[in-house]
């Protein structure tokens, strides 16, 4: 008898746990009406980077803003605006007031542009536009992406991409992968850290007027850190420092040169 109350009683707690979930197929995970900035959720928001050529260069950067709704049945009108924490300067860095964008019923996503005075701009220099959603009729704004930093990034013209030789006689190919953003494929063909029969290193680095900071990590979590200059008279790239961060923090490569093939 006191084995069967045992089993009654487990299988009324297996009754009552069932019926405190729903049935998975009717379950909705969001039913608000938002609207957000698409890459606020971003670490670091949107960066928009342009090549300089010339003093008087003006470009554009796109800003998407999308609705967050299970129902796009009804238009959405947002109040969009320069938040004071931006550092970069209306008139200087940027041509950009504010807006309002409608969100006709059935859009889910739309884009604006701001205007971003180039020219104006020096390589040194790093400004920050933040824009705001003010207000929205017809939704709520998101308060986790209803704010988004635009890092304005302006580089000289850059062309490194091609086959590179080291002092030793070992070459490896440089890559662009972005504005100013390259791979080189193997690093250790200079023949520094290991064999270079063995271990393939590639490394990363960017070009900010011939300024070269270089980065990366080895499948064995090394991570590398190195400076660099390009000289285009002679279309040679001085490595001044490469070091690896990890185990030899303090460790300096001097006066590795690549040129171009």
């Amino acid at each position: 008898m006191k084995k069967l109350y045992i089993l009654l009683a487990v299988a009324f707690a297996s009754l009552a746990m069932t019926s405190c979930f729903d049935d998975p197929g009717t379950d909705v995970f969001f039913n608000g009406n938002e609207v957000e900035f698409q890459d606020a959720n971003l670490p670091n928001g949107l960066t928009a980077r342009f090549v300089r050529n010339s003093p008087t260069q003006i470009d554009q950067v796109s800003i998407q803003v999308n609705r967050v709704s299970t129902n796009g049945s009804a238009p959405i009108t947002m109040n969009i605006s320069v938040d004071p924490s931006s550092t970069a300067v209306e008139g200087v860095h940027y041509q950009f007031t504010g807006t309002s964008v409608t969100l006709e019923a059935g859009e889910f996503v739309k884009s604006f542009p701001v205007t971003v005075l180039t020219g104006n701009i020096d390589p040194s220099e790093s400004p920050n536009l933040v824009l705001k959603i003010d207000s929205a009729t017809g939704a709520e704004v998101s308060a986790n992406y209803g704010k988004m930093t635009v890092a304005i990034r302006v580089i000289c013209p850059s062309d490194l991409a091609g086959t590179w030789e080291f002092a030793n006689g070992e070459t490896t190919e440089i890559e662009e992968i972005g504005t100013g953003n390259y791979k080189i494929v193997d690093l250790n063909a200079m023949g520094v850290y290991y064999d270079p029969a063995v271990y393939v290193v590639e490394a990363f680095f960017t070009d900010n007027c011939n300024i070269l900071t270089l980065y990366g990590s080895s499948a064995y979590g090394i991570q590398w850190r190195g400076t660099g200059v390009y000289d285009p008279d002679t279309d040679t790239i001085t490595w001044e420092k490469i070091a690896d961060i990890t185990y030899n923090p303090d460790y300096e490569v001097e006066q590795i040169v690549m040129t171009r093939q």
